[in-house]
């Protein structure tokens, strides 16, 4: 395996205290069956907290990027901090603060009669290309105008999402609440938190102490606060900067004596740091750390706004089961002694955990279940039937009464039980507990009356203190509007410095692409032949630095996420963002945009005065900054970035083209020309084109007649302004005829500038406030067919039998029988402090019918254990011996091996049932009929009870499928290549008790029935879900063995191992929890040396001489039966198999995404109609021509939203098959080439068809069958090639951020170069002789330019006419007629005497002749482009191969060897 650089953070060994022997129990724990005693609990926590502060400091360690899932983040500490008490320091802190007058900020909730109301979406049809198109030409607008007519509006269905929930949370008091994936525990806190957008309706009272959600919303809102499950956070922000910023906008203004703004924040830095042990990550980059760290920083910051009330929704998921328990300790540490009120959703709560918590309310389908305490809620549900299973915690067990297919019902209460969710409501509603609630809830009220709500008004006058005094009373912020923004902009200017990869990008790309221009223009000359590449620099000087800043409309939409939780959380309003986005972009934006105007205005030898450069320069930022201003305003609009890309494309186009430079406002049809006056582009070229003409008189290069020894009083210069008898045309008398610019004008455009500058700005900061983005359900699922139809009746079957242990046809057909075994795997990767080393000699085995645990604190090593073992590594070195059926490993095993990936990738368009047929069509072997394939697949949805939603689409994460359901597909496509063998890194995590128990018994299943060998990674397994393995490898830091062999029967077998060296637990701990926490895991170090202790053990020896053994069995006698497809071949599939099955895959996949294949066809329509409109009816005069050669330059911008769509979506369908379809051996990277080469065709074809029409014959140009048919046949193959353009980038560049330096160079060399911006008379050596010659562009416009111009008859224009006085005596025929015969031009009036009229050109060819085209040469032209786009197709395998497989292109190699290079030098 070959070495690829990659760093990860370093890791070095662990230097610890030992903890007294009683400090190693239980944390006083109460034993099963009590209920929490508060102090009991506060004095537990002060040993726990004094526990927490003899750990390690962990220094901060660098960390780059690394490849997906290829291994995973480790630390290192040798620094002890000092003895932390936690309880302690809470109170002290309080102390300190209450005397300064600010008391303790104390509310409960109450809830009586709660309902929520929602539309019900439940499914959609999928949306295709063609319903994009129907609601593109009218569909949206005749169903929003039905929506506005009663009777016609359709009726919108709803649904309640919650039913009549009473409860009461006092302050101090921590809410459990449990519930599965979709039954409204979510939505519960969001409704007790007073996040009610979204919702049609919140019915009932939810009362804080007194006051009403409407008070709540608008004063509080900073103080009920509810933390989703998703961690959001800006990734190069460090974890310091992340929890300053928060803790910046939550300072309260009255604090502890003495103490500064700056000494409470890094008070409270410190505290998080220690209480979440992540210390040592406080100067890392965000994105540099793990999943585990990433949910401790979300958590973190959500505590640094000291809320009264928070809702935390399934915080713990992403953690080990040690972390998860002390976070949740500290969670009850922080509400007894700050009186909080504290809600959480838990999907795999262990005991430890729920014992924490004081009441509980159990959620089924949308009904409240029970509420009441913690200790009796196992005995309510027993009382009414249901039976705990044995090793079962109590939130399990309150989950699984929600479960019909896991619930066990007590013999003989079949009949009594009340199962539906409405009767288990019932049966709560006719008990104690839900007496006791309505009677604590109006007790609860009042004492509140009695008191006068003195909780409440000291709560108020608590906040109160803590506002800024030029914050209002009623204002929800804590901070004044200007400290927000000051805020925003320190934070904007630290990402964007951290962003080194983005800011390099920038820079970079401006300074290649000022070359680049430079080169084309340079030394432009200072007559009159240099009139017209002029105006083109200062166009594209404009423009460049217009068109660089689009991608800010985009970033504004992908920050809502983040800016909407701070919303929430009342730390900033949405139009302080909008300004201080205004603010941090000037920095960057100005070096950006000043370095490429410096390099192009020097080198194209622009106007070299003080006052001209620096008013230049002055207009250049000032229209950088009001484009910057629109593209931000008009994302304000957008819902997503897809829709906002495809409108903003149309309108740059309006906004460059109308612009005035490539057609006059004067020539502009009047019925449009408004279109010109409210273009902000008109202004700035226009002061820039008078800044630059202003008094510069421009000596003509040749006169009118060119006759020797002519008389300058007889001669004129061709050029509009030119004054007869003079051989200087005036720069202000050129603008002025030409296009109508003055001089006079300069001053009043820039205030017109600042004018639109502010009202862009007024318009993003405004609407920003008045618009809502929340409101959209993800969960939605998408099918191609109804839910309900087109599923064969033979796969519906019982979901309760499904869940047994009864064999099934399809786990008959999946048998292997296989064993699999690894010893002596090391694995190590390059940093920049050398090799680091992240597997020990790691040894192991997976044998048939048995699943093996990876277990391990985070970072550990789980994970890159499972993708060197399954030989998926694709950086670094490994070794090691690996034997499948004691045999070495085949080039087949990657195929015939399955991978269940943690982040469960897929093609979010496809269906589940698709998803699984592809896999069984390319993974199986080839001589399978494919309808047997397909059969086996049905028979996988069904096991993997799928079979309901098999015609949904996967969607992306967060969308359509819920997670558990994503998981099964995950699964699913593995378990449809048959494989020999399964992995799967984490298939429990985000699920609920019952979801991970569902998954967990039907691997037990599989393994069992099917003799596939299971290896699988887990968190935060129960005890019950523990029980189900077979086999334990636990690692320690650092990669290294700290246990492997068998679990035994409730964990006794590797509890009387660990048990040797540390205290044994209790009967009733959770085995997986105790063996995590005896060997040092989570935030807590062991003092023993678990890696040396297992190399030094008997148990060792044992593991080793067993694996032997296996191996030689399996050798000598190998299973029945072998791997159908294990024969030493790489696919199943041949190439062209794989390519039918890729290309059908990628047709329906665009054909679904409305966004992309729509946008094509939208950008031909709309920039079609723009340029159409633009050049409506083009007269026969020289500009006329011009227009016509301009035009031409219309097709290249129609097509830029198509090559930058589509390689972007090449690029992530090319990461989806790098990390997974590649590594499992499912197509070649031909096949995926081939599917983008050939899907796009139809689409080009189509786009070419739509915009031929408006770009041809609305500009009148000829209708001759044979002119408008090259047209398009030409037309059709620049629509082709530039298609493929997009595979060839997207196979060659090695990244986005990549893309961004090389898209923008390569288009401008493009356009540039093909003759029509700059003539090809007029490019530079360079271009001229080689550039333009290798360009396709360049020929396909060219016979585009000649066949459009061919036989055009030329009329000047008045002001196009050179006019001239014959010597006296003679006529204009006599004076000039000879030399005007050798001409293009002509004489108008060759009779007169005076005023001589000399028109340039008489047709359109003479015209191409000036410009070095040929109408003879179009046939040549249409040879050489089919040769092209020929050519372009070969490219996109070349490019592809070696950037991609070869990596002889490879950037990052590039840029290291040079490093590397430079470094030897030295």
């Amino acid at each position: 395996m070959q070495t690829e650089k990659s760093t990860v953070t370093s890791e070095n060994d662990l230097s610890q205290a030992a903890i007294p022997e009683a400090e190693q129990h239980r944390w006083g724990e109460p034993i099963r069956g009590q209920t929490v005693e508060i102090e009991q609990a506060e004095q537990d926590f002060s040993e726990l907290s004094r526990e927490l502060s003899r750990l390690s400091r962990v220094k901060s360690h660098q960390s780059e990027e690394k490849s997906i899932g290829e291994y995973e983040k480790q630390i290192s500490t040798d620094e002890e901090q000092p003895d932390f008490d936690l309880s302690e320091w809470i109170r002290n802190d309080s102390e300190k603060t209450a005397q300064n007058g600010v008391g303790t900020k104390k509310i409960g909730v109450s809830f009586q009669n709660l309902s929520v109301v929602g539309v019900d979406l439940g499914s959609n049809k999928a949306q295709t290309v063609l319903d994009a198109l129907f609601d593109g030409i009218g569909g949206a607008l005749v169903k929003w105008a039905r929506s506005k007519v009663p009777g016609l509006s359709p009726k919108v269905p709803l649904r309640t999402i919650l039913h009549d929930f009473n409860g009461l949370v006092r302050s101090g008091e921590m809410l459990l609440v449990l519930g599965s994936p979709g039954s409204g525990t979510t939505t519960l806190l969001k409704a007790l938190t007073n996040q009610r957008e979204g919702y049609v309706a919140v019915n009932g009272d939810v009362i804080y102490d007194g006051m009403d959600h409407i008070t709540a919303k608008k004063q509080y809102r900073g103080e009920i606060i509810f933390n989703e499950e998703d961690d959001r956070h800006i990734p190069t922000l460090t974890v310091r900067q992340t929890l300053k910023f928060a803790l910046s906008l939550k300072t309260p203004r009255v604090r502890a004596v003495g103490e500064s703004n700056k000494d409470f924040i890094d008070k409270l830095i410190d505290l998080y740091g220690k209480m979440f042990g992540i210390s040592h990550t406080m100067n890392t980059l965000v994105a540099g750390i793990s999943g585990g760290e990433k949910k401790r920083v979300s958590i973190a910051e959500v505590l640094a706004n000291r809320a009264a009330i928070v809702a935390f929704d399934n915080s713990t998921r992403g953690l080990d089961a040690s972390t998860a328990v002390d976070y949740i300790r500290s969670l009850r540490i922080l509400t007894n002694l700050t009186y909080s009120t504290t809600i959480v959703t838990l999907y795999q709560a262990g005991e430890s955990l729920y014992k924490e918590f004081d009441k509980v309310c159990v959620v089924d389908s949308g009904h409240q279940i029970f509420f009441g305490p913690v200790n009796e809620a196992s005995q309510y549900f027993e009382n009414l039937g249901f039976e705990r299973p044995e090793l079962m915690t109590t939130a399990d067990f309150l989950t699984s009464v929600t479960h019909p297919a896991e619930r066990k019902i007590k013999k003989g209460w079949e009949e009594r039980v009340p199962q539906t969710p409405e009767e288990l409501e019932a049966a709560f509603k006719a008990s104690k507990y839900y007496s006791m609630t309505l009677n604590d809830i109006k007790t609860y009220h009042e004492e509140l009356a009695n008191t006068g709500n003195e909780s409440l008004s000291q709560f108020t006058e608590a906040v109160k203190l803590q506002k800024s005094k030029i914050v209002g009373s009623k204002s929800s912020y804590t901070v004044s509007f200007f400290k927000q923004v000051q805020m925003l902009v320190i934070r904007d200017l630290q990402y964007q410095w951290q962003d080194k990869t983005t800011l390099k990008n920038r820079i970079v790309n401006s300074i290649i692409c000022a070359f680049v221009f430079g080169s084309v223009f340079y030394n432009l000359s200072l007559d009159v032949s240099g009139i017209y590449p002029r105006g083109g620099v200062l166009f594209f000087i404009l423009g460049f630095n217009s068109w660089v800043v689009q991608v800010a409309s985009a970033e504004s939409i992908a920050e809502r996420p983040l800016l909407n939780k701070h919303v929430r959380f009342g730390m900033v309003r949405k139009s302080a963002f909008s300004v201080a986005k205004t603010i941090s972009d000037f920095p960057v934006t100005l070096t950006q945009t000043t370095i490429f105007f410096l390099i192009l205005y020097f080198m194209s030898n622009a106007h070299r005065t003080a006052g001209a450069f620096f008013v230049a320069l002055l207009f250049v930022q000032l229209m950088t900054f009001m484009m910057l201003a629109l593209y931000r305003a008009f994302a304000v609009f957008c819902g997503s970035i897809d829709s906002c890309l495809r409108y903003m494309g149309v309108l740059v186009v309006y906004v460059y083209f109308w612009a005035g430079y490539a057609r006059p406002a004067k020539d502009m049809q009047w019925w449009f020309r408004w279109a010109y006056y409210i273009d902000p582009f008109v202004y700035a070229f226009e002061a820039l084109t008078v800044n630059e003409f202003h008094n510069r008189d421009m000596k003509c290069d040749e006169l009118v007649p060119s006759i020797p020894g002519a008389s300058i009083e007889n001669q004129a210069c061709p050029v509009p302004g030119a004054v007869s008898g003079q051989e200087y045309v005036s720069g202000d008398a050129y603008l002025l005829t030409q296009l109508n610019y003055s001089y006079t004008h300069l001053w009043r455009n820039f205030g017109i500038l600042i004018g639109y500058y502010v009202f862009f700005v007024a318009v993003q900061v405004l609407f920003i406030e008045l618009i809502d983005y929340n409101g959209f359900s993800a969960q939605i699922k998408s099918f191609v067919t109804s839910p309900n139809k087109d599923i064969d009746s033979r796969l519906k079957y019982d979901d309760t039998a499904n869940r047994s242990d009864d064999s099934t046809d399809c786990e008959k057909q999946v048998i292997r029988g296989s064993l699999y075994t690894f010893t002596n795997v090391n694995y190590t990767v390059p940093t920049a402090n050398g090799a680091k080393q992240l597997l020990d000699h790691v040894e192991g085995y997976a044998v048939s019918g048995k699943l093996l645990a990876l277990m391990g604190s985070s970072g550990a090593g789980k994970t890159t254990l499972l993708n060197t073992i399954s030989q998926r590594m694709t950086v670094g070195v490994v070794s090691g011996d690996f034997a499948l059926n004691g045999m070495a490993l085949s080039k087949s095993f990657q195929r015939t091996t399955g991978f269940v990936e943690q982040q469960d990738l897929h093609e979010a368009k496809q269906t589940i049932r698709e998803a699984l047929r592809f896999s069984a069509r390319l993974r199986q072997p080839a001589h399978v009929p494919l309808k047997e394939k397909y059969a086996f697949v049905e028979d996988i949805i069904r096991l993997l009870d799928l079979d309901n939603i098999a015609d949904a689409l996967i969607d992306y994460v967060g969308f359509g499928l819920s997670v558990e359901e994503r998981k099964r597909v995950t699964i699913g496509v593995e378990l449809a290549a048959k494989p020999a063998m399964l992995f799967l890194d984490e298939p429990t995590s985000g699920l609920d008790s019952e979801g991970s128990f569902s998954i967990i018994t039907f691997l037990r299943r599989l393994a069992l029935q099917s003799g596939i060998g299971i290896i699988c990674t887990i968190h935060q397994p129960s005890a019950i879900l523990f029980s189900k393995f077979d086999n334990l490898l636990l690692l320690g830091r650092g990669g290294k063995t700290v246990y492997f062999g068998p679990i035994g029967d409730k964990g006794n077998t590797v509890i009387n191992y660990i048990s040797r060296h540390a205290k044994r637990p209790n009967p009733e701990d959770n085995p997986a929890e105790y063996i995590l926490e005896a060997t040092g895991a989570g935030i807590r170090r062991s003092s023993v040396d678990w890696p040396k202790v297992w190399q030094e053990s008997e148990e060792v020896i044992m593991r080793r001489r067993e694996i032997e053994a296996l191996n030689q069995e399996w050798k000598s006698n190998p299973p029945p039966q072998l791997p159908e497809n294990g024969d030493d071949i790489e696919y199943a599939s041949g190439i062209i198999e794989q390519t039918k099955a890729v290309t059908t895959r990628l047709w329906l996949t665009i054909w679904r995404t409305p966004s992309l294949g729509y946008s094509f066809l939208y950008a031909a329509l709309a920039t079609g109609l723009v340029g159409g409109i633009l050049f409506f009816d083009l007269q026969h005069t020289i500009i006329g021509a011009q227009d016509r050669s301009l035009l031409m330059f219309l097709p290249m911008l129609a097509v830029m939203p198509i090559i930058n769509s589509y390689e972007i979506h090449f690029i992530f369908a090319r990461n989806l098959y790098e990390l997974r379809e590649k590594k499992a051996k499912v197509y070649s990277w031909i096949a995926l080439v081939s599917a983008y080469i050939i899907c796009i065709v139809p689409y080009a074809i189509i786009c070419a068809v739509i915009f031929f029409p408006t770009f041809w014959y609305m500009p009148k140009l000829s209708t001759d069958s044979s002119a408008a048919g090259y047209g398009f046949w030409m037309l059709l193959l620049l629509a082709i090639w530039n298609s493929h353009l997009a595979v060839f980038m997207g196979g060659f560049v090695p990244s986005m951020s990549a893309a961004g330096i090389i898209n923008p160079l390569f288009f401008v060399a493009l356009q540039l170069s093909f003759g029509v911006s700059v003539p090809y008379n007029q490019l530079n050596g360079f271009f001229k002789h080689f550039i333009y010659w290798i360009n396709p562009a360049a020929w396909m416009i060219r016979g585009l330019t000649t066949t459009a111009l061919h036989n055009v008859e030329i009329e000047c224009d008045p002001v196009e006419l050179a006019v001239f006085s014959p010597p006296t005596g003679s006529t204009c025929e006599q004076y000039a007629g000879e030399w005007v015969n050798s001409t293009y031009g002509v004489l108008l009036n060759p009779t007169d005497s005076e005023n001589c009229k000399y028109c340039q050109y008489t047709t359109g060819d003479d015209y191409l002749s000036s410009i070095g085209f040929s109408y003879s040469t179009r046939w040549r032209d249409l040879g050489v482009s089919i040769m092209f786009v020929c050519l372009n197709v070969f490219l996109c395998y070349v490019s592809y191969y070696f950037a991609r497989e070869q990596r002889f292109l490879s950037l990052t190699r590039l840029f290291t060897s040079l490093k590397n290079a430079f470094k030897s030098k030295d």
